[in-house]
């Protein structure tokens, strides 16, 4: 099991590679898993772009995803 230092390192080397980086920006989980199956080797991430596919505002999304309050 890589370390997140391992990952860490990973990242870097895909941005020292000869030519362009491509890192796609999915919306929600469905979009990164396909991302990942077609063989992107990393996913950016983006708080707006998921709250915005779930008709919330920024910042309005908790861990559960769902901008419910916390029990």
């Amino acid at each position: 099991m890589p370390t997140q230092a391992d990952k860490g390192q990973a990242f870097r080397a895909l941005h020292e590679r000869d030519g362009a980086f491509i890192i796609p920006n999915p919306w929600d989980a469905g979009t990164a898993r396909l991302l990942a199956h077609l063989g992107f080797e990393a996913l950016a991430t983006t708080s707006m772009g998921y709250a915005f596919s779930i008709g919330r505002l920024d910042g309005a999304v908790d861990r559960r995803g769902d901008g419910s309050p916390a029990r």
